[in-house]
């Protein structure tokens, strides 16, 4: 404005200074609808900071209380107006006990540039261009308006009427430029300062009061976190026991099904392979698919914390359709890109044998995606024959009827329910015997009964070493190979 006032005072004809004048108005337009209230919202943000300083002093775990109580808080009518607002709504959620809203929802720059008429203050500067621009074209066109050509004298009149046209024309542009560049200038180094205090004024109240909602939903989610893991350990600890009970043991059941049933819509539910390997030269022959939960929150969960839910209740059935036919997809993008892969095992869990048509199912798998049987081994679980003998009998049958290689999973040693049985393989669990378990005597069995024994679980080297002594030519386990994801046993496959 002071600018402004100069430029008029040295204007070089009353044009000039109209057209000035007519700039020094629109500049002090802008400084009082657009300057003025930022320069307040600085100082009344630098209030709020101090308000929160003397809240400190209280000695006090929630400053929420005090904070709401001070009236007028910014010292600012329209900051206060919001602030006001803002702790109403707060107050409100507290007491419903939702998650209470960011101040920034109340208090933010769109807020601040609508009272601040920003959007008008922002064509200022354009506005001070054009009227010196429309001050050169009326010095342009008051100069050619007054040339004539007559006498001498009227000529001499004529040429300096338009040179004085020109220098109103020259004169205003050079106003309006100047003006233009420190309007814009001051009001943007203005209104950064406005938000500076703003962003200031905000992160202190997370800091001091209210933290980001955000943030309270992550502590939420970390609290049901919590919870959750403590059901997942309580069915850990309980096993099938917990299957049995009532109250609070079925709420942790049923909460424990629906995170479980949650993963599943987020696509958690995958699997992972497991390279099963000739014990001579670690060459891969097959490898075992496995089902594997990768928590959003929680990460990997073992199968062991889950599985005697989800074989309780039947649900096991579902989830194992899902992971075999997923299985079977990746064998047959295998076979298009070129490879010839190594068979996959899948398991088959006596729930499965009971509640579904697992011949009619694989069978089912092998024409929808074109294998063939020799791509699959069908593991059957060791408890199924003792729980429905009749029912795994006649599954195996069929199964080696059309092609399909059988093992059992789950063994720990006793042959009792395994005679008679027609299984390709039998898996010694090893993770399963207890340290005085006489292994030597289960392959010599095993040798008696002309049943072909391998190994799972083999985690050491010792171990190894012993299953090798004892005639045992197959096996998996952590200290061979760990289960892989499918990118990691590709990788894999490319150097075995």
């Amino acid at each position: 404005m002071i600018i402004s006032g100069m430029f008029a005072v040295i204007a070089p004809d009353k044009l000039s200074k109209a057209v000035v004048g007519v700039m020094g108005v629109t500049t002090m337009l802008g400084f009082v609808f657009g300057i003025v209230p930022l320069l307040q919202y600085i100082s009344a943000f630098k209030q709020g900071i101090r308000h929160l300083d003397e809240v400190k002093k209280v000695n006090s775990n929630n400053l929420w209380i005090p904070i709401s109580q001070i009236n007028p808080f910014f010292d600012q009518k329209k900051l206060d107006e919001l602030f006001n607002s803002y702790v109403a709504k707060a107050s409100e959620q507290r007491e419903q006990g939702v998650v209470i809203s960011d101040i920034e929802s109340i208090l933010n720059e769109e807020a601040i540039a609508v009272r601040s008429w920003r959007g008008v203050v922002l064509q200022i500067a354009g506005t001070l261009t054009t009227l010196g621009l429309l001050g050169t074209f009326l010095g342009l066109v008051t100069g050619i308006s007054g040339v004539a050509f007559g006498t001498l004298q009227e000529t001499v009149n004529g040429i300096q009427n338009m040179l004085t046209g020109i220098t109103t024309a020259f004169y205003t542009s050079i106003v309006g430029v100047i003006l233009s560049i420190v309007f814009n200038a001051v009001y943007r180094i203005i209104w950064n300062m406005t938000m500076r205090e703003l962003q200031l004024f905000v992160e202190r109240f997370h800091l001091d009061v209210q933290p980001e909602a955000e943030e309270l939903i992550m502590a939420k989610q970390y609290l049901n976190s919590e919870q959750i893991l403590g059901y997942l350990a309580s069915i850990r600890d309980m096993g099938t026991k917990l299957m049995n009970t009532t109250g609070a043991a079925a709420a942790q059941e049923q909460s424990v099904m629906m995170e479980l049933l949650a993963g599943v819509k987020r696509d958690e539910i995958t699997y992972t392979l497991e390279p099963v390997c000739s014990l001579a030269d670690r060459s891969v022959v097959k490898a075992e698919v496995n089902m594997r939960w990768a928590h959003h929150q929680l990460g990997v969960i073992s199968p062991a914390v889950y599985l005697p839910v989800v074989r309780a209740n039947g649900y096991i059935v579902k989830l194992n359709e899902r992971i075999w036919d997923r299985a079977c997809a990746m064998m047959r993008s295998w076979y298009d890109s070129g490879c010839h892969p190594a068979p996959l095992v899948l398991r088959v869990s006596k729930t499965d044998i009971l509640s579904t048509d697992i011949s009619g199912v694989i069978t089912g798998l092998i024409e929808k995606y074109e294998l063939a049987p020799r791509d699959l081994e069908l593991s059957l679980e060791y408890e199924a024959y003792a729980v429905c003998r009749d029912e795994t009998l006649k599954v195996e049958g069929e199964m080696l009827q059309k092609g399909f290689k059988i093992s059992v999973y789950g063994f720990s040693g006793d042959f009792v329910n395994l005679k008679d049985i027609r299984a390709d393989e039998i898996k010694l669990d090893l993770d399963s015997l207890s340290e005085d378990t006489d292994i030597a005597n289960i392959f010599d069995q095993a040798v008696s009964l002309h049943a072909n024994l391998s190994a799972c679980g083999i985690d050491s080297a010792k171990q190894l070493a012993d299953i090798k002594k004892y005639g045992c030519a197959v096996g998996q386990g952590g200290h061979l190979y760990k289960q892989l994801t499918r990118s990691e046993y590709e990788s894999l496959m490319k150097y075995v």
